[in-house]
């Protein structure tokens, strides 16, 4: 339940500075898993399965094969969501819609050259990282705590599966 409520959050951002007669101001767009990537979405579809699948376990509708078939599901989960952030490309080779020019002086940082909708424009599946002065997209703190709570997820279905030794208690503390 808290990755499903997690990939709504911000995944991916981009954020520049804008410098008209108003002054400087930073402006961003973001977007959730859902808005950003396929392969977010489906690695969120994916755990929030194996979860379900997790807990059919001693019910009627579901057999011993129920929760081992989770753990694949979370595996795949957590590969789709790294494979996916490994492969955004660099803003140099990114796509021509989001080329900027930022003209830099020593006070103010500000774009120039497209207007404003192209410069914050997030393009499901197109995604690009790229860092300079008065412009940045990148992913976004939502993908890191997504990312821990499917590896948190894939630790406690392991471990179900780790033999129970019981505590034993020490005679004297019985006392």
């Amino acid at each position: 339940m808290l990755l499903l409520a997690v990939s709504f959050w911000e995944w991916f951002g981009i954020s520049w500075v804008v410098s008209d007669q108003y002054g400087d101001r930073t402006e961003q767009s973001t977007a959730n898993a859902w808005q950003a990537s396929t392969a977010w979405s489906v690695a969120v579809l994916l755990v929030v399965a194996a979860a379900l699948l997790w807990s059919l376990r001693g019910t009627a509708v579901a057999s011993r094969w129920s929760r081992p078939a989770a753990l694949p599901l979370v595996v795949l989960g957590i590969a789709l969501t790294a494979w996916q952030w490994w492969t955004i490309h660099p803003g140099e080779e990114g796509p021509s819609y989001n080329k900027i020019e930022i003209m830099s002086d020593i006070d103010s940082p500000t774009v120039v050259s497209q207007p404003e909708e192209q410069i914050g424009a997030i393009i499901r599946d197109d995604l690009f990282i790229f860092h300079q002065p008065g412009y940045s997209a990148d992913v976004r703190p939502g993908l890191y705590i997504a990312l821990f709570l499917l590896v948190l997820e894939l630790a406690l279905m392991l471990s179900a599966f780790l033999p129970h030794i019981p505590l034993r208690r020490d005679s004297a503390q019985t006392g």
